[in-house]
């Protein structure tokens, strides 16, 4: 008989799923089908109130992400009511429980711990094992205390920083532990050589050797890249740039439109990416919003990282961003003269480009995601599994 895990997570942006998947992926690497995997989206499959809620915090991601400083106190609060049991969607919730019986819950959402292992415990008993990971890089402003739940068997924190902040929030410090790096295993399937990264901007249209900028974003497509790119245009000589647009047709088309109209700039332009990790190896740098796994990928790879901060940071981006400006890792733009400003120094790989390039460097952790797989599973890995698979570099 399989071991069952249940991954509770939620699309409010894409992080959270993405490295629900990301464990999935890497659990049946070590452990093959000798575990049951299902991951939930717990909040919006619960309730049409759950849906509503993560649809406005897409909403609002999109469009003004500063009033996530509001609708982030108003989840704090709504979130906290669940201490002992899951209210809203609470009986879908308990529910999967009787039918799907998991023996390990895995949450990597904030809004998915509180009252979620109460209920847990008390439908299936104390053997079912419950475990967190938050997949934010700093306490204060921005980290929600509804990640931590002090009756988790175990807390996973990205950082240090990060499982302090846990502590002090309630999270008892032996419970505790640190692990970086929850990224699929594509993330670690070897570094282009420099012949391929040539190769590779050859095929976009690109020049090896120039300086190339990554306009990212989440799947979701909130950005301004339309904005950056005319303000780019006075320095069009010095710089080239790939856009990923992710699922935003709009702006996708707008650019295909614009970029023909001003060939002066050397654009590759793409819709929702698979070649995330490619493009961060080919680029000299990225602009993203302050997205945790954006910034966990480029981080892996190396790729400095210039946060946009147009239309203001949302609580939960402040934690990634405020991690790398204090450790002089990052730069931030609040209007895109910015932009062009840091890369007057950067598109000829000035000093300040090189400086924040070590700064980056400094903060790498080597880490093999089957060391947290086991981690947490815990008493609960099956035995004898088959470790088949990949390579982590």
């Amino acid at each position: 008989m399989s071991t069952r895990l249940l991954v509770l997570t939620s699309s409010t942006g894409s992080g959270h799923d993405m490295r629900a998947k990301a464990f999935a992926s890497w659990t049946r690497i070590l452990y093959g089908e000798r575990v049951t995997i299902r991951i939930e989206q717990a909040i919006e499959n619960a309730s049409s109130l759950g849906r509503f809620g993560v649809w406005t915090y897409n909403t609002i991601h999109k469009y003004c992400p500063f009033l996530h400083n509001i609708y982030f106190f108003i989840v704090e609060l709504f979130i906290f009511s669940h201490s002992r049991s899951v209210t809203f969607g609470g009986r879908y919730y308990r529910k999967l429980l009787k039918s799907f019986k998991p023996d390990l819950i895995l949450s990597v959402h904030d809004s998915t711990n509180r009252g979620f292992f109460e209920d847990a415990r008390r439908i299936l008993g104390d053997s079912v094992r419950c475990v967190t990971y938050c997949g934010e890089f700093s306490g204060g402003y921005g980290y929600s205390r509804n990640w931590v739940n002090s009756s988790a068997d175990l807390f996973v924190a990205r950082t240090e920083q990060a499982r302090d902040h846990a502590v002090k929030l309630g999270m008892p410090p032996e419970k505790t532990r640190v692990f970086h790096k929850l990224l699929p295993p594509e993330a670690f399937e070897g570094a282009l050589t420099g012949e391929e990264k040539g190769n590779l901007l050859g095929q976009l249209g690109l020049e090896p050797g120039r300086f190339t900028l990554f306009l990212a974003t989440g799947g979701y497509g909130a950005n301004h890249h339309k904005t950056f790119l005319k303000a780019l245009l006075p320095i069009a000589a010095h710089l080239q740039v790939i856009v990923v647009c992710g699922r935003n047709q709009r702006i996708f088309e707008e650019l295909v439109v614009w970029s023909e109209k001003h060939a002066d700039l050397k654009v590759y332009i793409e819709g929702y990416s698979t070649q995330m990790a490619d493009f961060l190896q080919v680029c000299d740098a990225v602009v993203t919003r302050g997205g945790a796994n954006t910034t966990m990928e480029a981080l892996h790879l190396g790729c400095p990282l210039i946060y946009n901060s147009l239309g203001g940071l949302m609580p939960q981006e402040q934690c990634t961003v405020r991690y790398f400006l204090d450790h002089g890792a990052a730069r931030i733009i609040r209007h895109p003269k910015d932009l062009v400003h840091i890369l007057a120094d950067w598109s000829r790989f000035g000093p300040d480009f090189e400086k924040i390039r070590t700064q980056l460097t400094s903060l790498q952790v080597e880490e093999d995601p089957r060391d947290l797989v086991r981690e947490v599973f815990g008493e609960h890995a099956p035995k004898g599994a088959a470790q088949r698979g990949s390579q982590v570099n």
